[in-house]
């Protein structure tokens, strides 16, 4: 066999867990296959994941995530299906409600590398369910009065995206940068036509040996796309997804990672977000959302620093959550 074909694989099996106001206490488990295809690839993930809540809440998935041919191709893809039981404190500015949403997502993505420079280009089809029902009558009130229902999405990409990281699972220096322009069409089995821009960077400063500052920022854009279909808070630790949306989200997040024990991290995060639109102005500081934390990592293989995090974060107006989960937040 040549060694370059197949240089490493394992099998990586872990709990999942994550507590908060909204979404009640969940708990589940992801089993993973690692790979490395060649040795000037990053290491391949397969897996999926499961989780079940307290409140009837449940999500399940199956993802895959590979670098091939010395690094010049890459794949990224999901299936995801989940029921989410939220009993939001302020759902869209519009007070308590119970809403039960059921999503059902379907994604895929290819890039190729351009020569010899850190750049891949490609294109990604996203293809999604988003089907929020009211649980009460005061959601039912506000999403009368917002338009929002049942809405299928269908949207071809285009997809740049610029990467230094010295390892893709557990970056110590380096950076990535992410662009993507969707078009969300009839045509490719949506309900609706609109765009949607979004915007990612993550920069990675090694201050010694053992502490890791981490960066990240990121902006969505959905003009003109329906209410259910907006801009939310994504990846950002200590609100619920979904609570709240506008045409735009900004996102930006710091944390400082110590390797106090060669395989156990401590971190201390905090952030800044916000949502905003014509009718939800940026200078508002009620369309801001504060976060903070701090958490512990457990790297599970060191060849490929998959690891194993759990975190604690606090926001405004008693936002909370706790997270037990693979891999860093960015």
């Amino acid at each position: 066999m040549n060694p370059r074909l197949f240089r490493y694989s394992t099998g990586l099996f872990a709990p999942l867990l994550s507590n908060g106001p909204k979404l009640g206490f969940a708990g589940g488990a992801t089993a993973n296959y690692l790979n490395q295809f060649d040795v000037g690839s990053p290491i391949s993930m397969t897996g999926a994941q499961a989780k079940y809540s307290n409140t009837g809440s449940w999500t399940a998935a199956l993802y895959n995530r590979s670098y091939w041919d010395d690094n010049t191709k890459r794949f990224l893809g999901a299936i995801v299906q989940a029921k989410a039981r939220n009993d939001y404190n302020n759902y869209l500015g519009g007070g308590p409600a119970s809403v039960d949403t059921h999503l059902q997502l379907y994604y895929a993505r290819y890039q190729q590398r351009i020569g010899d420079l850190p750049w891949y280009v490609g294109g990604s089809y996203v293809y999604s369910n988003i089907d929020p029902q009211a649980a009460d009558d005061a959601a039912n009130f506000i999403m009368t009065r917002y338009d929002i229902g049942n809405v299928y999405n269908g949207g071809l990409g285009l997809n740049v995206t610029y990467d230094t990281r010295n390892n893709v699972m557990n970056p110590k220096s380096g950076m990535h940068l992410e662009f993507a322009i969707t078009s969300y069409n009839k045509a490719f089995a949506g309900d609706y036509d609109y765009w949607a821009y979004n915007a990612q960077a993550s920069y990675f400063q090694l201050v010694s040996s053992k502490l890791t500052i981490a960066y990240n920022a990121s902006w969505l854009a959905t003009p003109d796309a329906p209410s259910s279909s907006q801009a939310t808070l994504r990846r950002y630790r200590g609100y619920t997804t979904g609570e709240n949306s506008a045409e735009n989200s900004l996102v930006t997040q710091v944390e400082a990672r110590y390797a106090f024990r060669p395989r156990w991290e401590a971190a201390v995060f905090g952030g800044v977000a916000s949502l905003f639109d014509g009718d939800h102005k940026i200078g508002d500081q009620g369309n801001w959302y504060p976060m903070g934390g701090v958490g512990v990592r457990y790297v599970l293989d060191p060849k490929s620093q998959s690891l194993l995090r759990m975190d604690y974060a606090m926001g405004k107006s008693g936002n909370s959550g706790l997270y037990l989960a693979m891999g860093q937040p960015f």
